[in-house]
């Protein structure tokens, strides 16, 4: 079968090109989805009561906790945006699998994740453009959390909340109608919210440099597979999640036994 070597594949003769990229990126992104007046509603800067609404209201309603246990009290928003905000916030998550990716920066990854989860791009961008290459298997034992990255809890986990977001879109709320009422809702705030747009251009975003940080991932798994580059970074979200659920582990000798690893 096929291979490609991903320490050939980090080792770029240019490697200033995807630092400058992303910076560029994300200089776009700020400046069109948050700050310009060309998408649909207001910018960052005319923020709307109603736009903080929606926001606080998607946030009670994460991972579909309080309108299943407590549907009384949970603001009621159109399933399909309640499922697209909850699929953004899952494909951010799935970064934390390459926390390793931190080691032996100049800037710690911890708090661009954390950001991710809670801004998307805003933070995500700029790690891509601050990281070094990080080719390196690490010396040392892993923490609790970066064994929680390392291990497939970390993609399942994410692929269930993508599945029932899904299945909340199709069949949750039936007081908003079939598919189509509930499709044209979608389009509806599509066209006039900001919020509601910037979920779609940020699905864009992750999809574009999502795979971003796989080569360096498998330089140090010392795993060669151009399938599995290929899918990292082609298919949208699932890709990744196969990546993360199929990676090989880390070099044996490398990390300890849990027992005698740091917290």
């Amino acid at each position: 079968m096929e291979t490609a070597n991903p320490s050939n594949l980090t080792a770029e003769p240019k490697p200033w090109l995807p630092r400058t990229l992303a910076a560029v990126a994300w200089v776009i992104y700020i400046g069109y989805l948050l700050l310009s007046d060309f998408p649909p509603g207001a910018s960052l800067l005319h923020t709307e009561p109603a736009t903080l609404q929606t926001a606080l209201a998607l946030s009670l309603n994460f991972w579909f906790v309080l309108p299943l246990l407590f549907p009384a009290s949970a603001p009621e928003l159109n399933p399909l945006l309640e499922a697209l905000f909850n699929l953004v916030v899952a494909w951010g998550l799935l970064f934390w699998g390459f926390l390793l990716d931190g080691r032996g920066q100049r800037w710690p990854m911890l708090p661009f994740l954390i950001g991710t989860a809670f801004l998307t791009n805003v933070f995500y961008l700029p790690w891509l453009a601050l990281r070094s290459p990080q080719t390196n298997p690490p010396n040392s034992p892993l923490t609790r959390l970066e064994r929680f990255a390392e291990s497939r809890i970390l993609p399942l986990g994410i692929l269930v909340i993508i599945l029932a977001a899904g299945i909340w879109a199709l069949w949750g709320r039936p007081e908003f109608g079939d598919w189509a009422t509930r499709w044209q809702g979608l389009v509806d705030l599509w066209g006039s919210d900001r919020l509601t747009y910037s979920f779609g251009v940020d699905l864009l975003v992750f999809w574009l440099f999502q795979g971003w940080l796989v080569a360096d991932d498998m330089a140090r798994r010392q795993w060669q597979s151009t399938w599995a580059l290929w899918v990292a970074h082609l298919l949208p979200c699932f890709g990744l999640i196969l990546y993360l659920g199929l990676r090989p582990p880390l070099p044996t000798g490398i990390t300890p036994p849990a027992s005698d690893q740091s917290p």
